[in-house]
Parts: C-alpha cells; sequence; structure tokens
C-alpha cells in the first residue's frame, strides 16, 4: 500500500504545499499560496494589519488544504504527517521558525504547533534548503552521488551539503548558511543586518533591487514594458521578499537588453565567487544549483558556472560537475514530504 506524506516549501515569496507519494517521490498533486499577502484595506480607507502571527499558517494550511481536495486520493487517506521546509533558521525539535526575516514573522514563530492543531498529523520542520537537498539526495540531481553541496538561489540563498551519501546539518543545525558568507566586508546591508553578504549581491531579491533601483533612476529597459504588463512596478525600497519573477528578468535577458544582462552578469561572477570557495572548502562531486532564477535563466547559470570553476583551485575544480536541480520548484517540497519517511 502506497504510503503519502504533506510536504511544504516555505519561501520568502510563495507557499508551495503538496501530496507525494514517499516511495517514489512522485508528486500527486501542489497548491501554491503567496507568502505574504497584500494588505487589505478597511472601510475607513487605511490599512489594516494582517495579524502575521497567524496569518502564515493559515495561508500553509490554506494550501495544504487544496493539495488534498485535488489529489483525488480517498478521503480516509491517512498521512505520515507534514513536512515545512522553511527559508531561515528553524528549531527543529520545538518546531519554531527561530528567526525568518524573509517570512514577515517575528523570532521563534510557534509554526509547528500551529499546524498540528489544524491537521492533528506530526508536523516536522527543517530548512528549505535542508529539504530540497533531501529531495535531491533521494529522487533528484543527487542520487547516485555521494558528496555533493546543493546551492539554491531564491529570496536567499543557501545551501546543503551531502557527505558520504548523508546530509550534514552541523552542530547547531545551521550548516550551508553560504548566503551569509562574507564577500565584502563593509559592503550592501543585508537582510539579517550583517554587511557584504553573498546574499545581499547574487539573490534574486538582491538582483530585483539593484533592476528597479535603476528604473527608479530613469535607465531604459524592456523591463518597464514587461512589468506593466503585470500589472504593477514593484518599489524597491519595499520589503525583503520583493522579486521580479524569474520568466520575466529570462525574457528580458532574450531580448537582449542591456541594463538586465548587465545586473545578472554582476550578480552570477559574485556567486561563481562564492561558489568557488564552496568547492575549495567541501571538495564535492556535484555541485547542484536551483532556484526559479537559475532554472528559467541559462545566461545566469553559464556565468556562475563559469566563473566557479575558473576562481576555484585547479583540482577541485576538474573534477566538480556543476549541474542543475533534477527536481526543479519541486525539490524542496518533496524533500520537505521526506521529513516524516
Amino acid at each position: 500500500m502506497e504510503r503519502y506524506g504533506i510536504g511544504v516549501d516555505l519561501g520568502g515569496t510563495k507557499i508551495l504545499a503538496g501530496i507525494v507519494e514517499l516511495g517514489t517521490g512522485k508528486i500527486v498533486s501542489s497548491a501554491k499560496k503567496k507568502t505574504v499577502p497584500t494588505p487589505k484595506e478597511g472601510k475607513d480607507g487605511k490599512d489594516r494589519d494582517h495579524d502575521k502571527e497567524n496569518d502564515l499558517a493559515r495561508r500553509i494550511g490554506d494550501a495544504i488544504d487544496e493539495a488534498i481536495s485535488s489529489s483525488g486520493l480517498p478521503l480516509n487517506t491517512r498521512f505520515a504527517g507534514i513536512g515545512v521546509g522553511a527559508a531561515g533558521q528553524v528549531d527543529r525539535n520545538e518546531k519554531v521558525l527561530v528567526f525568518a526575516p524573509n517570512l514577515g514573522v517575528k523570532p521563534n514563530y510557534a509554526l509547528g504547533a500551529l499546524l498540528q492543531d489544524r491537521f492533528k498529523l506530526p508536523v516536522a520542520l527543517g530548512n528549505d534548503v535542508e529539504a530540497a537537498t533531501l529531495g535531491e539526495l533521494k529522487f533528484g540531481a543527487g542520487v547516485g552521488c555521494a558528496d555533493f553541496v546543493c546551492v539554491f538561489i531564491g529570496t536567499g540563498i543557501g545551501s546543503g551539503i551531502v557527505q558520504n551519501g548523508q546530509l550534514r546539518k552541523g552542530a547547531t543545525g545551521t550548516a550551508g548558511e553560504i548566503g551569509h558568507m562574507v564577500i565584502s566586508a563593509e559592503g550592501r546591508l543585508c537582510g539579517c543586518g550583517g554587511r557584504g553578504h553573498l546574499e545581499a549581491y547574487s539573490s534574486r531579491t538582491a538582483i530585483t533591487r539593484t533592476l528597479l533601483g535603476e528604473l527608479k533612476r530613469g535607465r531604459n529597459s524592456i523591463l518597464t514594458e514587461l512589468l506593466a504588463g503585470e500589472g504593477t512596478i514593484p518599489d524597491p525600497n519595499a520589503a525583503s521578499s520583493i522579486a521580479i519573477r524569474s520568466k520575466i528578468i529570462a525574457k528580458a535577458i532574450e531580448a537582449n537588453d542591456e541594463l538586465v544582462k548587465h545586473v545578472v552578469r554582476e550578480a552570477a561572477e559574485i556567486l561563481g565567487l562564492g561558489l568557488a570557495s564552496v568547492i575549495n572548502f567541501y571538495n564535492p562531486e556535484r555541485l547542484i544549483l536551483g532556484g526559479g532564477l537559475m532554472e528559467a535563466v541559462d545566461y545566469l547559470f553559464d556565468i556562475t558556472t563559469r566563473e566557479a570553476k575558473f576562481e576555484a583551485l585547479r583540482l577541485p575544480a576538474t573534477n566538480v560537475e556543476i549541474t542543475r536541480t533534477g527536481l526543479g520548484d519541486f525539490s524542496g517540497l518533496t524533500g520537505a514530504a521526506m521529513f516524516n519517511a
């Protein structure tokens, strides 16, 4: 009899929930929600707070309900549990989000208890990149590889480390936070409060901020037209989870847009420098790159790969294989479901 689990990929811009066959990694169904909703306006014309402390858990729960209802599984199907891979630092034992600045909630947010109370199922909480790495290890680009590092570029940048076929979490469970590798000691302010961190230059959020800032200064770009087609141009000074959709950036590069190519090239070169350090330090057999932007934009992948191999030491650089994820957008969801396998 097939066993099913519920997986949730909780990122800075979207919640992706799904039902997964635990034996095969097959996605039976999935549903998507925005992580932080647009503030509703009250009758008096003033913005209303969304009660963020409960709203995040409610939105995750609604996505899970949608995935279950669209799965076609019998109503009496028993699930192994709910696994959540969340962007930020987590306490697996207490099932809380210790620090998740990109999710719009206060420190020590009791996500596990809120979901367990709603669904009456076991809840396991882990880091989103840990979940995605587990998904790639079991069913994706990491299958058959004993030593690899997964790096995911999204709202932030994180990595998962597999050595001798085992996921390495570190002494406090926070191993792999390469987005907070210092690239420039007095550099850009990072969302965590530090300065000069890799994700302040090469995350999708950083790329978005740079592009929108240039548009605000009057730079010509096809982005203006493409974003107008989306209905709005985001404010570069808004919350840290802002992002231009990956397909918009891909379209601009296909159109040979000078501004977008310049900004993406700079981000890719800096990312390549960071990955060269990863190659030198971990000496992986394979380096797996993921995230919507990395999956959609060949230009970003190609420059990042070239720069990483050029800057890394010759022996590890020659032997490492750099590839994209095998599961794409479903790496995190699949791995999170495996938390309860």
